[in-house]
């Protein structure tokens, strides 16, 4: 097996990462630490620098041609799944031409084909340790999966925040009247959505998708 046990994410805010940790720990359980690159988190795991999916697209862009340096630096430890993970809200603003008139998984392709455009220099091949996630308009689409089996169609819900907020699993902003994205609340949300991940890979495509792409990574983890 692999001596590497750390897996690294890039991701668009400080409530994506206890949620990505998680499940990237459900199906992966020898990985030891789940590191944010992106953005850049304190202590207690709140973000110390500028988050979004701008700066998702700046990080991805700045590694570009060198992401083997980062999986496997000179200096520090190998890291053995780079997950890259970025919502389908922002299909527009990223440059896709002839954006989404509709939600669901048909649209994830064409935007994670845009992700592989900041992610490479030329042609050459982004290494296996790469996994792309787009888990269409908003990772709150699989609190709403783990938390309400019922509900149908999750991953075409147009604002699964605001969906949450209705139920009253979040709250609503004092200042914006916007869903208020509390990061202890995405902690205890993160717990269930593991705890489910059967049901939450059921009714999401793409998280079957990208835990799929998971479990590969790992597969040939333990047979090299």
């Amino acid at each position: 097996m692999s001596e590497s046990r750390i897996a690294a994410v890039v991701c668009e805010g400080q409530t994506d990462v206890p949620i990505v940790r998680e499940l990237i720990q459900a199906v992966w359980p020898e990985i030891e630490e789940v590191r944010c690159l992106q953005p850049q988190l304190d202590e207690t795991d709140r973000a110390k620098g500028p988050a979004g999916w701008s700066q998702v697209k700046a990080w991805c862009e700045r590694n570009a041609g060198s992401l083997k340096d980062v999986i496997d630096p000179d200096v520090g430890d190998p890291i053995a799944l780079l997950l890259v993970i970025i919502d389908v809200d922002i299909a527009i603003a990223a440059g896709i031409s002839n954006p989404p008139t509709r939600v669901g998984v048909y649209e994830t392709k064409r935007l994670r084909d845009v992700m592989e455009t900041w992610l490479r220099e030329g042609k050459e091949k982004l290494p296996s340790a790469l996994v792309l996630s787009t888990p269409v308009m908003s990772i709150e689409t699989w609190i709403v999966a783990a938390l309400f089996p019922k509900q149908r169609l999750p991953e075409q819900i147009v604002d699964p925040a605001g969906f949450l907020a209705k139920k009253g699993i979040l709250k609503l902003s004092p200042t914006d009247h916007r869903p208020w994205k509390e990061l202890h609340r995405y902690r205890s949300a993160a717990l269930k959505v593991a705890h489910k991940v059967k049901q939450v890979r059921r009714a999401c495509k793409e998280a079957e998708r990208m835990l799929s792409s998971i479990e590969k990574l790992r597969a040939r983890n333990v047979s090299s």
